[in-house]
């Protein structure tokens, strides 16, 4: 049975059909991904490398996306600007597929090509939700949900890129995930909320000071995606170290259905006391689930098991965080702040993938697992501190007031920011 919190969100004319074109969408960088760094380590030989060049990957998609962000929210049509930027992509990922080399400069940079001219269809589909949901309580249901249905493409991406290396190349999965990114994309566009994001020609860029209530949130999202890549390359070097590099795949799908389970329940269940509470706990959590990855002895069917259990915070963790910085955002740059947010998650992501590859390369993947649970604990640290700072009267919420209302806001929770 469908939970009712989920039922009547659906029930919103074009929202079900914009959240699965949304996702069909952004499959394609999931299975990029994986299929990068299964290229680069058999081209190279090295998990360093690997390393490097993932991070090139998460950090090209997320500064790239924050400049097309921007044309959105500036009034440009979204259609041409996804179209154009899903075409030069899959072009940068076939050309990537094709050329042979084991040089990692040029790996780098072809890999780099791709990843700026990412379309920047997560920003611009949670920059939907507000336009399509009036209701601030209907919202935070609606983030929930896109952080648990997302990890349907991380079950499906790295298991297609896994499959696709393992039957044939990995320079068969680096191309079939830039025909995944194109397909994808030109599903989305067809949605018709689109339509209603292009309508603010005019509007200046997103401020510094506009920004600097959100890096707490901002910081605490980096260092929570830091953790998580830490766990990502370890596991590929377990599967290595077990002689089945291909079961990566199977353990990324694995760790993402965990997480679907866990972000399924927490959003039918939203936080009595608030998002920023919940987060306080699901933090900690988080970490010692990668302690406890540290303890399985490398055996594939033990990191299998507790995968499923630790993968299950990460959908809620990120759903809050979503709430929060979405309830925070300025008045009509919502998918500027998104975009801001993916910066930081993916910054976060390309330096634990740079740190965890020479952390491999050097000591093993019990060491990553290790090292994967410091981040998420600082994250908790930094959230700890940013809602402890309240201000003498803080403005009151109801009943249910969340304790993030401490964190400065760029708007009352009253401004329409779909405007």
């Amino acid at each position: 049975m469908v939970p009712a919190a989920y039922r009547d969100l659906l029930r919103t004319p074009g929202l079900g059909r914009a959240l699965v074109t949304s996702l069909l969408a952004r499959t394609g960088a999931p299975t990029a991904g994986l299929a990068v760094l299964l290229l680069v380590v058999s081209r190279t030989g090295s998990y360093r490398s690997a390393g490097v060049i993932s991070a090139v990957w998460v950090a090209g998609v997320g500064l790239g996306g924050l400049v097309t962000s921007r044309l959105l929210d500036r009034g440009r049509p979204a259609r041409p600007v996804l179209l154009t930027g899903a075409a030069l992509s899959a072009t940068g990922l076939v050309a990537l597929a094709l050329v042979d080399t084991g040089s990692t400069p040029a790996l780098a940079a072809l890999t780099a090509a791709a990843a700026l001219t990412a379309p920047p269809v997560v920003p611009t589909s949670r920059a939907l939700w507000p336009v399509m949901l009036s209701d601030p309580g209907a919202r935070g249901t609606m983030y929930s949900l896109e952080a648990t249905v997302q990890e349907l493409t991380f079950i499906v991406g790295p298991s297609v890129a896994g499959a696709a290396a393992a039957l044939g190349s990995p320079s068969l999965a680096v191309a079939l995930a830039g025909a995944i990114t194109l397909a994808g994309v030109a599903g989305f566009v067809t949605t018709s909320g689109l339509d209603r994001l292009s309508g603010g020609a005019g509007r200046a860029p997103v401020r510094r000071a506009d920004l600097t209530p959100l890096v707490p949130l901002y910081l605490a999202s980096a260092l929570l995606i830091c953790g998580l890549s830490f766990v990502e390359v370890g596991l590929v070097g377990a599967a290595g170290d077990a002689g089945n590099s291909a079961a990566a795949g199977p353990l990324l799908a694995v760790w993402s259905a965990g997480s679907l389970i866990g972000g399924l329940i927490a959003g039918a269940r939203p936080p009595r006391r608030g998002p920023a509470r919940r987060l306080l706990v699901l933090l900690p959590a988080v970490a010692v689930g990668n302690l406890v990855l540290a303890g399985t002895g490398g055996r594939l069917l033990a990191i299998g098991a507790v995968l499923v259990v630790s993968g299950a915070l990460v959908a809620p963790a990120l759903g809050g965080i979503y709430t929060l910085v979405e309830r925070r955002a300025p008045a009509g740059a919502v998918a500027q702040t998104f975009a801001g947010l993916t910066v930081f998650l993916l910054g976060g992501g390309a330096l634990g993938s740079a740190l965890a590859g020479s952390v491999v390369e050097a000591s093993g993947p019990r060491t990553a697992f290790l090292l994967g649970a410091l981040p998420p604990a600082l994250a908790a640290v930094v959230l700890g501190l940013a809602v402890a700072r309240r201000p003498a009267r803080p403005r009151a919420a109801g009943p249910d007031r969340d304790p993030a209302a401490a964190l400065p806001a760029t708007n009352p929770p009253a401004v329409d920011r779909a405007a």
